[in-house]
């Protein structure tokens, strides 16, 4: 049994709570949040002791991890903490706001050996497993990839979701787990350029991310991608369709489930395995008793080259630079 702490009550620090509940496992020591009013309903809901003080909460429970899902700009002092205390660390993404911030955590991690994970938790999908091996020895020619969500219509969404200096809008905060995937299954990006606009839900003072964008990447091995992006659609579609002379599959991550051809033979997988979540904890725990870093698929080292492909997206989606025709 290992002993966890957290800090960041919201939904995605809510959300490892109630995942962790059901893990024999782990035990939840601590959990902290400068805001009171959210401190009291996580620590009440999951009966475990609150503190406003990150420092108290390490000294006092002593874990042998923390799961850090703060804001992506409060990284350094939380990491530095747990680290130099000998406490291994999950990190929620993005793994930081900038690369500077990056660097600087990675030197902290570096210095003092601890473990550490950063939440991209489709690496840990069955079908995605099943997807690397099965393109292994294979040439992939083209991508289409999408994820397409509801969020700018839903009326009970924080707002500060929507505010692109706090959020980083659609292609930093949630587009990074298809940056990071995809380069987990085809390598690294060399170019990037694309288009962002607002066609269902204009910017307004409460709402000044894009709501769609589309992006073309361009990989060091020659891979050309196209990704379409939309926090304006009713439903929740994320899918990455590979394509070359030799296959046509699509892998499809909120079902689990890989289908196509290749070689002219059909290929189909689906998976019931626990929720991804689950998979990336357990792999975070297992680390931790066996003192393995294999079993963790996305360190924070790997994931900054994900934060800087995720980086030069914005950049490229800038409306303030415009090729005209």
């Amino acid at each position: 049994m290992i002993r966890i702490a957290l800090v960041g009550t919201g939904w995605q620090g809510q959300g490892h709570l109630n995942t962790m509940q059901n893990m024999k496992n782990i035990q939840v020591v601590g959990v902290c949040d400068v805001n009171e009013d959210m401190l009291k309903k996580a620590s009440t809901k999951f009966s475990i002791q609150g503190f406003t003080s990150y420092v108290e909460m390490l000294e006092e429970t002593k874990p042998d991890g923390v799961i850090i899902c703060t804001p992506p700009e409060i990284r350094e002092f939380l990491v530095r903490g747990a680290a130099e205390r000998g406490i291994h660390c999950f990190i929620e993404k993005p793994p930081a706001k900038d690369l500077g911030m990056a660097n600087k955590v990675q030197e902290i991690l570096e210095k003092t050996g601890v473990l550490n994970s950063v939440g991209f938790m489709y690496r840990y999908s069955p079908a995605v497993k099943f997807t690397k091996k099965l393109i292994s020895d294979r040439r992939i020619t083209l991508v289409r990839s999408a994820m397409l969500d509801g969020l700018a219509l839903r009326p009970n969404w924080p707002r500060w979701f929507f505010d692109k200096e706090r959020s980083g809008g659609p292609a930093f905060d949630q587009a990074i787990h298809i940056f990071d995937l995809s380069r987990y299954l085809l390598g690294e990006v060399d170019q990037l350029t694309g288009y962002q606009d607002n066609l269902v839900v204009p910017k307004v003072n409460d709402f000044t991310v894009e709501d769609s964008f589309s992006l073309t990447m361009r990989y060091k091995n020659g891979t050309l991608q196209n990704h379409t992006h939309t926090w304006s659609y009713p439903d929740v579609f994320t899918q990455i369709e590979l394509i070359s002379h030799e296959l046509h599959i699509t892998l499809d991550l909120v079902k689990g489930r890989v289908s196509g051809k290749i070689d002219d033979e059909t290929v189909c997988f689906e998976s019931n395995e626990h929720s991804l979540y689950h998979l990336e904890l357990e792999a975070f725990a297992n680390a931790i008793v066996e003192n393995n870093p294999d079993h963790i698929r996305s360190t924070y080292k790997d994931s900054v080259n994900s934060l800087a492909v995720a980086l030069k997206a914005m950049e490229a989606l800038d409306p303030s630079v415009k090729v005209d025709i």
